[in-house]
Formats: C-alpha cells, sequence, structure tokens
C-alpha cells in the first residue's frame, strides 16, 4: 500500500489502540536524513520508542555512527551494489508493523509491502525478519553499537512471534542461504510482469528470470508518469536478453505491494518486493544482504479516465460545471475539490447521483469531497452508509438508506442528520465501533486505509 514511515508512526495510536510503541527501525541504501531528522524520529520519540536508523553513505563518502540510549544511528560505505534492502519495522506491546521493499525510505508516499501483528497472532514470517537481522549485525561493517541494537530487536521481534504465532499468505525471504531467485516456486507461469523502472539490471539477470519462470508471455508494467523513451529503452533492453514484452499501461498507485516482480500461474497472483533492485534477485549473500516478501497480488487496472470525462455521469458533469468544482477518479475514490464550506452535502450529492446515473447500482461508491479548511469522505454500500468528516463532526458515522431515502435525503441538509444513524464513533485516529470496523472489511477496507487515501494520517493529528 501506498504509504510513510511516518504516516506508519502517525496511525500507530489508532491501529494499536494508545500500546506503546518500544523500537523504530528503518534500513535502507537511500535514507533522506533530512526528512529523518525533521519530522521521523521527532514523531518515533513521541511515542516512545528508540529510533533505530541503518543506512548507506554517498558513494565516495566516509562511514559515519551515531549512538546514545535513544538513539543508533549508522551509515555502512556504498559499495558497487545496493548495500540494504528497504525495511521499516515498529514493534510495541503486542503489536508489531513491518514494511518492505518502498524504494528510498525517507520518501513520502511509496508502496510498502505491510505485515501486522497484534496480540491475537503474529505472522510466522516475521521469524526471518528476525533472523536477517541477527545477521546483518554479525557481518561487517555494521558497528558495534549498531550490532547490539539489530539483535535486540530481532530478540524482541522473536519474543513476539513465539508468543502468539499465526500463518500468513506472506513470506518474507533472504538471500543468506541461496538467492532470493530460488526461493520463488519455478515455472511455467502463465504471465511474467515487471514493473518498470529495471534499474541496474542487465541481460544475464534478466534471462535468469525468464529461464526461472518460463513464462507464456512478459509484461513491462509502464506507469503514466514515465517518459516514452524510458519505457521503449526497458523493451530494447528486455529484447537485448531475448525476451519479448508488451508495454502496458497501468492506474496510478500501482502496484501496491512496493515490488517489481509479478507472476501469475494456476496457483494464483504473487508477487515479489525488491524496492527498485532487480538484480538483487540473483546475487549471493557475499555480495549483499538481501531482504524482500512474497505476496498475493492482483493485475494492476488501466490507468483511469481523465477527470470530466464521459465515466461521470453527464448530470454530475454538468452540476460541476456549474459550481466550478473539479473531480477526478483515483484508486476507486471519486474526488471532488471546490470552494465549498461544508463538503458534507457534496459528497452525498455526488454519491448520489452516481447511482442513479451508474453502470453498476450494486457497487460500492466512494467520495471523498475536500474544500478550502474541511473534507468528507463517503463510503455508500447499500444499504448502509459510512461518513467521515473533519473537522466538522470529526467522526465516524454509520447510517442506514433504505429506499427512498438517499444519501442527499441524509446528508443534504446544514446540519448532520440523526435520521437512520447506526452508529457514531470518534475520534477519526482511534480505532473505530466494531460495526464500522465490520462494515468496512465487507469491503476490504479499513479505518486506517481510508484515512491515509483522504490524507488525513499527514497531518498533525
Amino acid at each position: 500500500m501506498s504509504v510513510s514511515p511516518l504516516a506508519l508512526l502517525r496511525e500507530w495510536p489508532s491501529r494499536t489502540d494508545g500500546s506503546a510503541l518500544h523500537e523504530f527501525l528503518l534500513v535502507g541504501s537511500h535514507i533522506d536524513l533530512p526528512v529523518l531528522e525533521r519530522e521521523v524520529s521527532p514523531a518515533a520519540s513521541e511515542l516512545g520508542a528508540a529510533v533505530t536508523v541503518l543506512g548507506a553513505t554517498r558513494a565516495g563518502s566516509a562511514p559515519a555512527a551515531l549512538s546514545r540510549p535513544d538513539r543508533t544511528l549508522a551509515l555502512i560505505e556504498h559499495t558497487a551494489y545496493e548495500p540494504l534492502p528497504e525495511l521499516v519495522l515498529l514493534v510495541g506491546e503486542g503489536h508489531v508493523v513491518a514494511g518492505f521493499g518502498g524504494g528510498a525510505p525517507g520518501v513520502e508516499r511509496r508502496p510498502w509491502t505491510l505485515l501486522r501483528g497484534t496480540p491475537d497472532g503474529v505472522p510466522w514470517a516475521l521469524a526471518e525478519t528476525a533472523t536477517w537481522l541477527r545477521a546483518r549485525a554479525e557481518t561487517p561493517p555494521v558497528p558495534d553499537p549498531m550490532a547490539q541494537r539489530l539483535i535486540e530487536i530481532a530478540d524482541h521481534l522473536e519474543d513476539l512471534v513465539l508468543s502468539t504465532p499465526v500463518d500468513s499468505h506472506t513470506q518474507v525471504v533472504h538471500n543468506l542461504e541461496r538467492p532470493l531467485l530460488e526461493a520463488i516456486p519455478r515455472g511455467p507461469v502463465d504471465e511474467l510482469c515487471l514493473y518498470a523502472p529495471q534499474r541496474g539490471a542487465g541481460p544475464e539477470h534478466l534471462r535468469a528470470l525468464i529461464d526461472h519462470f518460463s513464462p507464456a508471455a512478459v509484461v513491462l508494467a509502464v506507469p503514466g508518469d514515465w517518459p516514452p523513451e524510458d519505457t521503449e529503452a526497458s523493451l530494447h533492453d528486455l529484447a537485448e536478453a531475448g525476451v519479448k514484452a508488451t508495454a502496458r499501461p497501468i492506474a496510478e498507485g500501482f502496484p501496491p505491494h512496493g515490488g517489481l516482480v509479478e507472476w501469475a500461474s494456476g496457483e494464483g497472483r504473487h508477487a515479489l518486493t525488491l524496492g527498485s533492485h532487480l538484480p538483487a534477485l540473483t546475487r549471493p549473500v557475499t555480495e549483499a544482504m538481501t531482504l524482500a516478501a512474497i505476496v498475493p497480488a492482483t493485475a494492476a487496472p488501466p490507468p483511469a479516465s481523465p477527470a470530466g470525462s464521459v465515466d461521470l455521469p453527464p448530470r454530475l458533469l454538468r452540476e460541476l460545471e456549474d459550481s466550478g468544482w473539479e473531480a477526478e477518479f483515483d484508486a476507486g475514490i471519486h474526488r471532488v475539490h471546490g470552494t465549498f464550506t461544508n463538503p458534507v452535502p457534496v459528497a452525498a450529492r455526488v454519491a448520489e447521483l452516481l447511482d442513479t446515473e451508474g453502470s453498476d447500482p450494486d457497487a460500492p461508491i466512494l467520495v471523498h469531497a475536500q474544500g478550502p479548511k474541511a473534507w468528507a469522505l463517503l463510503v455508500w454500500s447499500k444499504p448502509l452508509m459510512l461518513l467521515a468528516s473533519a473537522p466538522r463532526g470529526s467522526a465516524w458515522r454509520l447510517y442506514r438508506v433504505d429506499p427512498p431515502a438517499t444519501p442527499s435525503s441524509r446528508l443534504g441538509g446544514g446540519a448532520l442528520s440523526q435520521v437512520g444513524l447506526v452508529r457514531t464513533s470518534a475520534p477519526l485516529h482511534r480505532a473505530p465501533h466494531p460495526d464500522v470496523s465490520a462494515f468496512l472489511h465487507t469491503l476490504d477496507t479499513d479505518h486506517i486505509t481510508l484515512l491515509e487515501q483522504v490524507g488525513f494520517l499527514n497531518t498533525p493529528l
């Protein structure tokens, strides 16, 4: 999912119902130190966590280290290879969150593969993360204080796993005993999908990939902001390696798993997170210690049509034009931006028009209305409708909307209606009432994901 280490810290109190955070670990070859110092470390310290950061120097720079009771930092030498994988780890009292392969950890929002544990169960897969941390601690050139911290974090993580182990669909893999590629079941597969760009991947890496998977088809998934000349260059590189691939544009926000390799077979569709380091698939541990996750995946959809296209109902288009508002469809959410002071009736009206003129009356409708100082998010899956808004009425409100009632009849007035109200749950950043969570579960989402999508977790709580 698209998130940042800072957002993971900000959501921690809500995800864990206020549980203490003991450890915050960030690992990566390209860490934005100014962002770390200005935002990430203070946020972790405010939650009571010890902050541990393992990074790499810029090419040609000398290694550096810092050690004090609440903070340990080490920048190891940047070799010819990317020396470190991307990993963010939050460990608390019974709770843990691990993020794999999101690219540069200092970047505000990147796709990370997240694996979570709670007092009800911690995935067995995280034991392999602990194994990798210990191996990294015992391998030069990690300074002694950093090595000690990595071992302590590994011990804490392993204790959580052993206390309430559960199985998960995610598998954590490393190259301590064999190259990553050998951890993936061999082909043949129906499709092999490579997500651009493939930095540092030579013909030998691509050929090894093809030999392992024996795909019936190869796809190069291209994000919308990638220059056409780079797409042509990647297709040329694949052709030079003897791989005939088809370029396929994909929607913004994909892949959500932070990986570069995805494959589909009779066993389903899966992805391997690797950040931007495709050559790490075949590297032995003597060159670089890599860490990744294998996760279930879904095929990336094509790009959404531009805002104002025929995908929006004509009546809605006319109302948007008359009001001077702008609309777009992004990541499954209809977003409306305008100068309105109360976004709640706007979201209700848009949802109603989408339902009355849309193509699938049974599909859930999500609308995010954003004004200059307030926002509202409406999730309508008949007969239930969930409203979140801030700062006006900062809470989750679950309504029942039975015909002939509509979203506008419930929320079109100036005040927040009590008619049809099933449940109110506040504040927004806390875990909502089970009724709200159960409703969101039927849509394969949760309150934190929705709050991330409207930008609520990227602002001070």
